[in-house]
């Protein structure tokens, strides 16, 4: 039976890993641990296993102890053409014309309607309850999930400001994003024997997912850089992830397969679409009693999501832990194949009793996130 899981494993990797042309939407950071190591958790910590590697159920930390995750939540924002601003001040100065329809006052208006040409606003995130069940024989855990990204770009063509008293406007801002809400179950189970078999470890996600995608356009005088959600088309789909853990000692190897069927689901009314699609990331870790450095690493390049460039990440993280009660974090990630700068990324937990607290923060010129997680230990 145990090569059975091994078999069945290694097959879907071993899909995706051949498929080096599939693209899917970033891998996400879904936990506040990742959030404060920038983004690692394919190869260490187990009470997150579901999010980064469900094979990461089986260590020995968390065979003994139920966890409770209520709630997990986190945001990011990002501006890098500042469009928001860019924005306010086209309405000012399109205000000011209709004002007073001047030669000085249309070019104006004209100069700052121009200056936001292809200029992108992006935000996301995530929240989640999780109930993480120890067991020597199946490890196992329980999830709510839900997820969202959109992002807005001003499409600037057609205007025609030639009579200051009665200008035309045609630009508009287009909006593109998702809402996923994901309801599955964890499963994960140690392989016992020798050789290459020894200390080697097989975990399942089984979930169901709920898909809202959202789309449309916006006149340039009424626009606004958030998206609205009341314009979407739903759908659902099943999906599977696969992980695998290897340990060497204090040595950790991991290997994700997130999202093994792919799912094509459209953007509201528009007639585009996005897929959900397999992604393929590895973990390789040094795990000491008060020391975690981990390296991960996108095997396979990520679609872009709505307007935003494709990725494909490496991200470094170290934890420390000078206390058995407290958690110092930090870490840095960066996409291997699109122009954006580097996330520096800094994170806290601490326990307290049956409490646990973690918080995160992350910054880059592009964009800032926040994260935060309440926990109960059992």
């Amino acid at each position: 039976m145990y090569r059975q899981h091994i078999r069945a494993a290694l097959a879907g990797i071993g899909l995706l890993a051949s498929a080096g042309l599939t693209q899917a939407q970033p891998f996400g950071v879904f936990d506040v641990r990742a959030a404060g190591m920038g983004g690692v958790g394919v190869a260490t910590g187990a009470r997150y296993a579901t999010f980064n590697n469900p094979a990461l159920r089986t260590t020995a930390d968390e065979q003994h102890e139920w966890f409770l995750m209520a709630p997990g939540m986190g945001r990011q924002r990002g501006d890098p053409d500042n469009l928001k601003d860019n924005l306010a001040a086209f309405k000012q100065a399109a205000n000011t014309l209709d004002a007073s329809p001047t030669i000085a006052n249309r070019n104006a208006a004209l100069a700052r309607l121009n200056a936001m040409g292809g200029d992108i606003y992006r935000e996301g995130g995530n929240s989640a309850i999780l109930l993480a069940i120890p067991s020597r024989l199946l490890s196992g855990a329980a999830y709510i999930h839900i997820y969202d990204w959109a992002n807005a770009r001003a499409s600037i063509a057609g205007d025609n400001l030639g009579d200051p008293t009665a200008p035309q406007y045609a630009s508009r801002i287009e909006h593109r994003g998702a809402q996923v809400l994901e309801n599955g179950i964890t499963a994960a189970k140690s392989i016992s024997g020798t050789g290459w078999r020894r200390q080697l470890a097989v975990g399942f996600n089984v979930k169901f997912l709920f898909v809202e995608g959202y789309g449309y356009s916006e006149d340039i005088r009424a626009a606004k850089t958030r998206i609205e959600r009341n314009q979407y088309s739903s759908s659902a789909a099943f999906n599977l992830d696969i992980g695998v853990l290897k340990e060497f000692g204090v040595w950790k190897l991991g290997l994700m397969a997130k999202n093994l069927f792919s799912s094509s689901f459209e953007y509201g009314n528009t007639g585009d679409t996005f897929d959900i699609t397999p992604q393929l990331r590895a973990g390789f870790a040094y795990q000491s009693r008060r020391t975690v450095l981990e390296l991960d690493l996108d095997l396979m390049r990520n679609q872009a999501a709505g307007f935003d460039s494709a990725t494909q990440m490496a991200a470094l993280g170290v934890e420390f832990k000078p206390w058995r009660w407290l958690a110092l974090r930090s870490g840095y990630q960066q996409n291997l194949v699109g122009t954006q700068v580097g996330t520096v990324s800094l994170g806290l937990g601490a326990v307290f009793g049956l409490l646990t607290l973690d918080i995160a923060v992350s910054h880059s010129k592009e964009q800032d996130g926040a994260h935060a997680q309440l926990g109960f230990q059992f």
